[in-house]
């Protein structure tokens, strides 16, 4: 069975885990169990050795004891604290066995182009159109859906999708790059104007910010690997600004609400919606500053509080008690203190361990790709859906374990004199 899971999962692991939650999960669940039976029976237990690994386990062992113990609802927040070990360990299947292999790692990252190029293409059509290819109405006239029926969050999926892309300038190796420069040039300024505007008709403000982050860190990275000059990278901003400010010219209403709507909510941040959310999770965090509420608790201590109601009922505005849209404050009000120290050590110890062979070898642009995954997955300001939940989860989780994946084939020296 797991050879069968290890030659079908790189074709279908994006479309069984970003286009329904249920597979999605069973999924995780599955290719987790069969990596743990994989380990026992041929490769042993080596990978548990990993520092970030070990520390996602004491992670998890307090979440399950500790906090779990003090929780509101002590079993609820046991069974989800049981399930949270998944996501690393899915982690590590698809870096020492999923994609331990060059030939697995590019039918994943081929299967995943085709998978990203549909989710642009939909929400194209469904800008122009109002309706997606498959029926999907728009959420709203400034929020789009994309192929996600109902769910206005395709430029979220975007802008952390892409950075799988990037991993392939690893695969094929600086040295390949230096013989098609200028073809890179023009590739990279198109693909980054196309996805930029992607997500900026999407109409979700935050996943346009890690968007532009994104391009701006690869853009470095670039530069100090000496690929591009910075007069190159200069000019071709120029010309992708020139290009939005035409596409703002006949499109101004998604341009109204990227921008303008952006400045005013951070200008008058604490009235906004952003701003009474987090004032909620700050509160519910509060009531329990060292252990939190529970994991997955968040609502039911927010409702408790008796001041922000409840969601879709609420006076001071929808979704206030629904989850922090925040990954600090999910982890400071749902495990306190400790247990966001614990999870951002397991993250500090993440990126030293993806970023050190890079740094070695002075690698930029590969340092640049990877710590733009972990900036995007793990940034503690960025606003977003709930950080536990399982779709955005597989998503999170996917782009490390991939991420992993490369770097492991990275350090052995599978990619260096490729052809």
């Amino acid at each position: 069975m797991t050879s069968k899971l290890k030659f079908f999962f790189p074709y279908f692991l994006p479309l069984l885990l970003i286009f329904s939650r249920s597979l999605a999960d069973i999924t995780i669940v599955l290719v987790s169990v069969s990596f743990l039976y994989y380990s026992y029976k041929h490769i042993g237990w080596e990978w548990i050795k990993e520092k970030w690994f070990f520390l996602a386990l004491i992670f998890s062992a307090y979440c399950m004891t500790i906090n779990s113990a003090l929780s509101i609802n002590p079993t609820e927040s046991l069974a989800y604290s049981i399930f949270f070990i998944r996501w690393p360990i899915f982690a590590m299947a698809l870096s020492y066995w999923i994609l331990n292999d060059i030939k697995s790692l590019k039918k994943f990252l081929v299967s995943m182009t085709i998978v990203l190029i549909f989710i642009i293409f939909d929400t194209w059509w469904q800008f122009f159109f109002d309706l997606d290819i498959f029926g999907f109405e728009k959420f709203r006239p400034d929020r789009l859906t994309g192929p996600f029926k109902g769910n206005p969050q395709v430029g979220v999926w975007v802008s952390k999708l892409v950075l799988l892309l990037p991993l392939f300038l690893i695969l094929y190796n600086k040295m390949k790059l230096q013989d098609h420069r200028n073809y890179l040039t023009y590739v990279f300024f198109i693909i980054s104007t196309l996805l930029f505007l992607s997500i900026l008709i999407s109409g979700e403000r935050m996943a346009l910010l890690m968007m532009i982050s994104s391009i701006f860190i690869l853009f470095v990275g670039l530069a100090l690997d000496k690929i591009f000059s910075f007069k190159k990278i200069f000019i071709l901003l120029l010309l992708s600004f020139s290009g939005i400010l035409i596409f703002a010219y006949f499109f101004p209403d998604p341009t109204q609400y990227a921008f303008v709507s952006t400045i005013e909510k951070i200008l008058n941040w604490r009235s906004s919606d952003y701003g009474l959310v987090w004032q909620s999770a700050y509160d519910v965090w509060m009531q329990s500053p060292f252990f939190g509420a529970g994991l997955h608790k968040y609502r039911e201590a927010c409702e408790n509080l008796g001041t922000y109601g409840t969601y879709y009922l609420d006076s001071a505005g929808p979704g206030v008690c629904f989850h922090p849209h925040n990954i600090t404050l999910q982890l400071l009000s749902e495990t306190g203190v400790i247990g966001f120290i614990l999870f951002y050590l397991m993250v500090i110890f993440l990126a030293i361990s993806s970023l050190r062979i890079y740094v070695t070898k002075k690698l930029w642009l590969n340092f640049a790709i990877v710590f733009s995954i972990i900036f995007s997955c793990f940034l503690p300001i960025q606003s977003g859906t709930s950080f536990f939940a399982n779709k955005y989860g597989a998503i999170i989780w996917l782009l490390i374990g991939v991420m992993l994946a490369t770097n492991r084939l990275f350090n052995k020296g599978k990619f260096l004199n490729k052809k």
